[in-house]
C-alpha cells in the first residue's frame, strides 16, 4: 500500500528527499573494494585548430553513464516513478579529465542535470569544449593533414576504483558541423597505463582525430598566384637583351614575392620544426630573382655598350657551333651573317682606287674608306656581343626552368611521402571500432 502524500508534496519530491537526505556526493557510491564501471561516449560537434597556439578545440557532448548503488529504489513505493532528473552537483560525479589539456583547471562540463533510473544507472550528457595541445605538421601547409589526440582519464582514481570503458564505438560524427577543418577519421582506444611511481593501473581513453584543411581558398590565393611569379621570372630571359623592361619585370616579381613571404610570416608560427615547402619555394624564388636581376643588368650592359674588341675566339666558335643551335641562337647568327655579307658587298661595289686587286689592307685606303670599314666591323662586333648576351639569357632560362621543375618534383614527392605516412596510421571507423576497443580488457571478471 502506497504512503499518503502531504498536500503540496509529489512522489518525485519524496523520492529526491529520501535519496539525497544522507547522500555524500564526495564519496564513490560503492564499497571501496568494488569497481565503478564508467562508460564514455563523445558526440563530436565541431573541431578547430589554432596554428598560433598549437592547440585543438573539440566541441563535443560527453555522455557518461555509471551505476550508483546509493540511488536505487522500488517504483512501487513512489507512485511508479522509474527515473528522476537531478542536478549533477547533488550526486557523485566521476573526475574525468583531459590529460593533455591546454587550459588550467578541471574540464568544465557545465551544470547540466543528469537522469537517474530506478536501478541506480546514472546518465549524464555534458556539453563541453576540449582544448588540447597538438603538434602540427607544416610541411605541406596550407594543404596539410594533422592528427591530434585527446587523452581522457580519471584524475585521482586508479583502474581498480573506476574502470573507464568506451560505450559502443566511443564516438559519433552525426552532428558534426564542418568548418575550415574536415574530420577524415576518428580512432578510439582504451589503454591501461602503469606509472613507475605507482603499482595501480590507470585507464586512459585515446581519441585520435585526423583532420585535413579545406584549402580551396589557399589553392587560388597561393598556388595559382605562384604561376605569374614564375612567368615573370622566365619571360625576362626572352626579351631583347637591350630592353630595360627586364629590370622592371624583375622588380615587380620581387615585390610580389616579398608580399607573399610577409603573408606567410603572419599565418605560420615563427617557431616550428618543419618549415612549409611553399615558404621554401617562395624563398627560393626570391633568391632566383636576385640572380635574375644581376644577369639582366649584365646582359643589358653587354648588349648596349660599344666594344672595340671582339668576343674571345673560343666562345665565338661555341656560339656559332652546336651550343648556339641548342640555345636557339640561329636568328641572331643569321643577322650577323647578313651584316657581314652586307659589309662585303658594300666594299666590293665601292672599291677604293688605292686598293689593289690582291691587297685589301686598310693601310692602303684613304680616310673615308678606313672609317667605313671600321664602322662596319664595329657593327659586327656589337652583334656578336648581343649574341653572347642572348646566349647568357637562354642559358639561365634553361637553368631556372630546371630549378623550378626540381622544386615541383620535390614538393610532389614530399607530399606523397607525407600522405603515405598518414595513411599508414591505424584508422578505426565508428562501425569497426567496437571490434578493437575491447582489445585491452583489464578488469574482465574482477570485483
Amino acid at each position: 500500500m502506497q504512503k499518503v502524500l502531504t498536500w503540496n508534496e509529489t512522489w518525485v519530491d519524496r523520492l529526491r528527499r529520501n535519496l539525497l537526505l544522507k547522500y555524500d556526493k564526495f564519496a564513490r557510491p560503492t564499497q571501496h573494494y568494488n569497481t565503478t564501471t564508467l562508460f564514455v561516449y563523445l558526440n563530436i560537434m565541431h573541431v578547430e585548430l589554432d596554428n598560433k597556439k598549437n592547440t585543438m578545440s573539440v566541441n563535443t557532448w560527453v555522455r557518461m553513464s555509471w551505476n550508483d548503488e546509493k540511488l536505487k529504489w522500488d517504483p512501487k513505493d513512489y507512485g511508479g516513478v522509474k527515473e528522476v532528473s537531478v542536478s549533477i552537483h547533488e550526486i557523485w560525479q566521476p573526475d574525468l579529465y583531459l590529460y593533455n589539456s591546454a587550459v588550467y583547471g578541471v574540464e568544465n562540463y557545465e551544470s547540466r542535470h543528469c537522469i537517474v533510473r530506478q536501478d541506480g544507472e546514472v546518465t549524464w550528457v555534458a556539453p563541453t569544449v576540449f582544448h588540447s595541445y597538438c603538434e602540427f605538421n607544416y610541411v605541406l601547409w596550407p594543404f596539410e593533414t594533422n592528427t591530434c589526440v585527446l587523452n581522457i582519464g580519471s584524475w585521482t582514481h586508479n583502474g581498480y576504483e573506476i574502470d573507464i570503458r568506451l560505450q559502443e564505438a566511443g564516438f559519433d560524427l552525426h552532428y558534426y558541423s564542418a568548418g575550415e577543418w574536415k574530420v577524415k577519421n576518428v580512432t578510439a582506444h582504451r589503454r591501461v597505463k602503469v606509472y613507475s611511481c605507482c603499482a595501480e593501473p590507470y585507464i586512459v581513453l585515446d581519441y585520435e582525430i585526423k583532420m585535413t584543411r579545406s584549402s580551396e581558398l589557399y589553392y587560388h590565393v597561393i598556388f595559382v598566384a605562384s604561376i605569374p611569379i614564375i612567368s615573370l621570372i622566365l619571360v625576362t630571359f626572352w626579351l631583347r637583351p637591350q630592353s630595360e623592361m627586364k629590370l622592371l619585370l624583375n622588380i615587380c616579381a620581387v615585390t610580389i614575392d616579398i608580399l607573399f613571404l610577409l603573408y606567410f610570416g603572419y599565418k605560420v608560427p615563427a617557431r616550428i620544426n618543419n618549415l612549409p615547402l611553399i615558404v621554401r619555394f617562395f624563398s627560393g624564388c626570391l633568391c632566383q630573382m636576385s640572380v635574375s636581376i644581376i644577369v639582366s643588368a649584365f646582359v643589358i650592359h653587354v648588349s648596349s655598350s660599344s666594344f672595340d674588341i671582339p668576343i674571345p675566339r673560343r666562345i665565338r666558335n661555341q656560339l656559332y657551333g652546336k651550343l648556339g643551335r641548342y640555345l636557339g641562337l640561329r636568328n641572331v647568327i643569321r643577322e650577323i651573317e647578313s651584316q657581314k655579307l652586307a659589309e662585303f658587298e658594300e666594299i666590293h661595289d665601292n672599291p677604293s682606287p688605292n686598293l689593289g686587286t690582291s691587297d685589301l689592307s686598310i693601310s692602303g685606303l684613304d680616310n673615308g674608306d678606313q672609317q667605313c670599314i671600321i664602322s662596319q666591323s664595329r657593327n659586327v662586333k656589337r652583334l656578336e656581343w648581343i649574341l653572347l648576351a642572348t646566349a647568357v639569357d637562354r642559358f639561365f632560362f634553361i637553368l631556372f626552368c630546371s630549378i623550378f621543375s626540381i622544386l615541383a618534383i620535390a614538393y610532389v614527392r614530399v607530399g606523397s611521402d607525407a600522405f603515405s605516412k598518414s595513411f599508414n596510421i591505424m584508422n578505426i571507423s565508428p562501425s569497426s571500432a567496437s571490434e578493437n576497443i575491447t582489445g585491452i580488457d583489464f578488469f574482465e571478471g574482477s570485483v
